[in-house]
């Protein structure tokens, strides 16, 4: 009979992140060499590949991290995937663009650190800094963004009311003590409702055309469509999933309707109430026009954030 000790959970999960930490540091140094690479302007046959390199380390990384449930790794690594979008084009990427990704891949480098204990040194040291980084008062920001408010309802414009969103953020800064911010700082905080924004429209276009479809179902189906395991059991759960999401991207109206999909597919799911086949394809379109309206949404969102953007450049 072998005397080796029975290994545990513990020391088979210790084991799978040892072994996740060797894999995490050859794509990490893959992903920074073609980061580097990328700030050297190559020709575009040559930019192109190495975005989509950085793109493959990316979410390699983020799916092994999944695989060893590293949620923090996981979340950090693909929240990288927005910036990257922003230096797709080689004509458009500008120096702020690349200066964003190298903060966020940091953060991911300190998740994977912090995760597997490895020591890493992948830092940019060779970008130079030739200047200090603009800063602004934080009173004469807040005043603009006042005037940006109200030149919005003068106009009549559409909004997605981030302004108040952002000045709530700013004014905690001041009462904490702060009176100036760097413009770095002020487009984090625009580039975090960018991120949040492409993560709720992504779980939207998943999720709600998988809802009408089991409304569909139970149309057609009736109560026989309400046995334990059907999609609209894990409809319910998905859909208060979503309203997380779409809290974090402070999208309240869409908050409002997805609470009530989820008081609607309760009645029918725990009260088994029948349901007329009219309000059912109602509820159906309903979903399927929400989509449209969330993509205008989302628009008016980065028009919003483009209109702050320009009240403190980066350079």
């Amino acid at each position: 009979m072998s005397a080796e000790p029975e290994k545990t959970d513990d020391d088979f999960q210790k084991e799978l992140v040892e072994l996740f930490g060797q894999e995490a540091h050859e794509w990490l140094i893959q992903i920074h060499s073609a980061l580097i690479e990328l700030e050297n302007q190559p020709d575009l046959d040559r930019h192109t590949q190495l975005v989509d390199a950085v793109v493959r380390g990316i979410t390699s990384l983020g799916g092994s991290a999944a695989t060893v449930n590293l949620s923090e790794v996981e979340r950090a690594t693909f929240s990288l995937l927005p910036f990257i979008d922003t230096l797709k084009d080689r004509t458009t990427a500008t120096r702020q663009d690349y200066a964003t990704v190298r903060e966020q891949f940091s953060i991911v480098i300190t998740s994977v650190t912090t995760a597997t204990g490895i020591t890493l040194d992948l830092g940019f040291s060779q970008e130079p800094t030739t200047q200090a980084a603009p800063t602004a008062d934080l009173l004469t920001l807040l005043n603009a963004l006042r005037t940006l408010q109200e030149d919005y309802k003068v106009e009549g414009v559409s909004t997605r009311s981030l302004i108040p969103y952002v000045m709530q953020r700013l004014e905690h800064k001041a009462r904490q003590g702060a009176d100036q911010i760097q413009a770095v700082s002020f487009h984090q905080m625009l580039q975090e409702l960018q991120v949040a924004d492409v993560q709720c429209l992504e779980s939207l276009r998943q999720q709600l055309p998988v809802v009408a479809q089991s409304l569909v179902k139970f149309r057609t189906e009736g109560l026989t469509a309400l046995e334990p395991g059907h999609m609209l059991h894990r409809c319910m759960l998905n859909i208060e999933h979503l309203q997380g999401i779409a809290k974090q991207a402070q999208a309240t109206p869409l908050v409002t309707f997805l609470a009530g999909l989820q008081s609607f597919l309760s009645l029918i799911v725990q009260h088994r109430i029948v349901i007329s086949s009219q309000r059912v394809q109602a509820v159906e379109t309903r979903i399927r026009a929400v989509l449209v309206t969330i993509e205008e949404w989302i628009t008016a969102g980065e028009q919003e954030r483009d209109a702050m953007g320009r009240l403190l450049p980066v350079a």
